[in-house]
């Protein structure tokens, strides 16, 4: 199936790993037909709300329904989580569970693995979900999964031969002055080297904005496209 999204190729001699850039803060890899997500803290908002907060509803079951959406039109035989796909085990209520396990009878047809998060850590995963595999990080070919970007080997997220670093955790915002003056603020795709950060997926997380340094190209990751915004973004930084 053709994906519509804004390829990067990696240059630090890594063959076969181009990532699609996709809208709504995924990832995809035609290599091997994988969707990639990070950050998605189902329960987040349950969390919350008993502890007194009042929170609405609503944010998981969306945030579930675009990302079934996502995986429906990419065609993705695999589905590869980086982490944190559950806030907290107070948050983790059997409705919570039970809405993610109708998601994954919903996508039957694709494979699913959770990379562990520091948030899924916290979190008795039940076998009802229909996960496939838990693992702690995962190396296929010239690329290396991680959740948090310190997992991963070398300096700067660059391993053996330049291996490719894809990963979640600090889930990445842009904030910068437009030459009009305005202010554009926008969950951002990071690339700094050989590794790549994805933004949160979760509607209801926190974000922190990016510091511009040299080298990193940055991609506005907006729900109907994906936007190159390094050359603004390393001007206003100036």
């Amino acid at each position: 199936m053709m994906v519509h999204g804004v390829p990067v190729g990696f240059d630090a001699g890594v063959e076969g790993g181009d990532v699609h850039l996709l809208p709504g803060r995924a990832a995809f890899l035609p290599a091997t037909s994988t969707l990639l997500v990070a950050d998605v803290h189902l329960g987040k908002a349950a969390a919350f709300r008993k502890a007194g907060l009042p929170v609405p509803e609503g944010s998981a079951q969306q945030d579930l329904a675009r990302l079934r959406a996502i995986v429906e039109t990419t065609g993705a035989e695999r589905l590869l989580v980086l982490g944190d796909l559950f806030h907290a085990a107070s948050g983790c209520t059997p409705r919570v569970f039970e809405e993610f396990a109708a998601f994954r009878g919903a996508i039957a047809a694709t494979k699913v693995v959770l990379v562990l998060g520091n948030h899924d850590r916290r979190v008795r995963l039940p076998a009802s979900l229909g996960l496939d595999a838990v693992v702690e990080d995962m190396t296929e070919g010239p690329v290396r999964f991680v959740h948090d970007p310190d997992d991963a080997e070398g300096s700067g997220g660059i391993g053996p031969a330049g291996r490719l670093v894809v990963c979640g955790h600090l889930h990445p915002r842009l904030a910068i002055r437009t030459p009009s003056g305005a202010r554009l603020t926008e969950r951002c795709f990071v690339r700094q080297g050989s590794l790549l950060v994805l933004p949160a997926f979760g509607s209801f997380t926190g974000s922190h904005v990016v510091e511009i340094v040299e080298g990193t190209r940055l991609w506005a990751a907006g729900p109907d496209a994906v936007v190159d915004v390094t050359r603004m973004a390393t001007l206003a930084a100036r």
